[in-house]
């Protein structure tokens, strides 16, 4: 009983499989003989029907569609805006032999199940094939990244500025920059879907990035962390230039945490065309000592003085530091800062606060101010003195004497003033409730100012004496001498800068074009 149903199971499947068989040969082969060397019915490349046309007919009408694809544009957009290229420049292309073999081999390729799918879908609806587009993907990725700056942004960090004495925050704003990986692929997936011969959009896949400092960082500027005055002669309008324009390249600087000062790379160059004018300024002369001579930027070493005061108050991390030549007029000894960028002295610090801070500067009146202002974070109860000590003081040794017809006998002309030279410490006290807790000397707090020797000129020219039987004649003008009246002339006294670095205590022996 078993057996027999067996054998009605099995004769049953193959029954199916030869009616199937026979259904599947009978449709090949009605497909076959309606025309081999044709291409099936309702068969499309990309929006072009080649059903029932030959190869050839096929690559004369895709070949059509496809003319001018060169001249179509790609569009990318974002949030700023949009950018076209065309394709020519993608170097987008399709192989028009390639795509009609493609549609020919529709249902002509396989084992013949596949081919009976292929053909009986055919039947139902029509197919719509897609040629593959090749582009450049290296010319792609170069126009995403060194092209595309009229849709993307850069980050723009707040600013903030003082105006009337006021704080201004001016806010940043967000960048967009294009994701160019995740871009291309968009690109290939375009193209790898149904085409219809168009100018193409696109969305570019953008990343965003917020700007480093925003405007609740300024915000937290609120206080004065330092300030410093110096005092100066109106009576040089050259010098006074040069401290006007000093302060006003470094006044509205902004520091960021961490972020580094350098006062040569703020008030270079030292042209006119930079604001600067002729001033005094020291140098070394042929004979090796120093002179005052006038110089382009002269008096610029005021502007950093003045600055170092207001930084030492604000307790800023001092990088480098040098004193002058000789000690400056304006300041106490060892709390001066020369710069010159022949000897490549430089007055550098850092912001050190963990906030931004804001410095504003300026010289007028005969007084050349600056304040550091940021987020105070310092204990009310704490205060900070500094204290200029002359740890060693240097005479000059006597006076160089120099001979000379120009003057007369008996008279002199002092023509280098001398200079007592230093060693200096300069000390910082900290105080807690009025209690003194610590104290030390200063970062680049040691000064080391030369002394130097006047040099005199004294007069050997002989004057001739009149007889005194002719003191009642006419005086012969052409004999008649120098005024007893005239005096010496001193050289100007003021005191000058320094090439040595702070923290050496030897005297200095070298200046070069050092900025008075």
């Amino acid at each position: 009983m078993i057996s027999m149903k067996k054998t009605k199971v099995l004769r049953t499947l193959a029954i199916l499989m030869i009616t199937g068989a026979v259904a599947v040969a009978a449709c090949t082969a009605r497909a076959k003989s309606s025309d081999d060397a044709t291409i099936y019915a309702g068969v499309y490349l990309d929006g072009v029907y080649v059903g029932g046309l030959t190869k050839d007919q096929a690559m004369e009408e895709y070949d059509k569609y496809i003319d001018g694809i060169d001249n179509l544009n790609l569009t990318f957009t974002t949030s700023v805006g949009s950018h076209s290229v065309t394709l020519d420049e993608l170097g987008v292309s399709v192989s028009v032999e390639d795509a009609v073999d493609q549609a020919f081999n529709y249902g002509r390729q396989g084992n013949i199940l596949s081919r009976y799918k292929e053909i009986k879908a055919l039947e139902a609806e029509n197919v719509v094939l897609v040629p593959e587009k090749k582009f450049d993907e290296d010319a792609l990725t170069e126009i995403l990244v060194n092209d595309m700056s009229d849709i993307t942004q850069t980050a723009k960090n707040a600013s903030i500025e003082r105006v009337d004495g006021q704080f201004n925050i001016i806010r940043g704003e967000v960048g967009t920059s294009i994701d160019v990986d995740k871009t291309i692929k968009k690109v290939e997936d375009v193209f790898a879907a149904e085409w219809e011969q168009k100018d193409i959009k696109i969305d570019a896949v953008t990343d965003e990035k917020d700007p480093d400092y925003t405007s609740e960082d300024f915000a937290k500027i609120d206080s004065v962390l330092g300030q410093g005055s110096t005092t100066y002669s109106q009576g040089n309008t050259a010098r006074c230039q040069n401290l006007a324009t000093g302060a006003s390249k470094i006044s509205g600087t902004v520091l960021m945490p961490g972020e580094q000062f350098s006062m040569l790379d703020t008030v270079l160059p030292f042209t006119e065309d930079n604001g600067y004018a002729n001033a005094g300024q020291y140098e070394k002369g042929d004979d090796g000592s120093i002179e005052l001579v006038d110089g382009l930027g002269g008096g610029i070493c005021q502007v950093s003085t003045t600055l170092y005061l207001a930084v030492l108050r604000a307790e800023l991390d001092v990088n480098e530091r040098y004193p002058h030549t000789f000690p400056a007029s304006y300041v106490k000894h060892g709390m001066d800062a020369a710069i010159s960028e022949n000897a490549g002295m430089n007055f550098k610090f850092t912001n050190n606060t963990g906030y931004p801070v804001y410095i504003d500067g300026y010289a007028g009146g005969g007084t050349i101010s600056f304040a550091i202002y940021g987020h105070e974070t310092r204990d009310a109860n704490r205060t900070i003195e500094f204290e200029s000590i002359d740890v060693k003081t240097i005479e000059p040794d006597e006076p160089e004497e120099e001979k000379t017809d120009e003057l007369e006998e008996g008279k002199q002309e002092t023509v280098r003033a001398a200079h007592t030279g230093y060693y200096v410490e300069l000390w910082k006290h900290v105080y807690v409730d009025g209690e003194e807790t610590e104290k030390y000397i200063v970062d680049c707090g040691r000064s080391s100012y030369q002394a130097q020797r006047a040099k005199i000129k004294i007069g050997t020219k002989k004057v001739k004496k009149k007889d005194k039987d002719d003191s009642d004649d006419d005086t012969d003008d052409s004999e008649d001498t120098t005024d007893d009246s005239t005096t010496t002339t001193e050289a100007p006294a003021t005191e000058a800068p320094t090439t040595e670095a702070a923290a050496t205590d030897t005297p200095v022996g070298e200046a070069a074009g050092e900025n008075e």
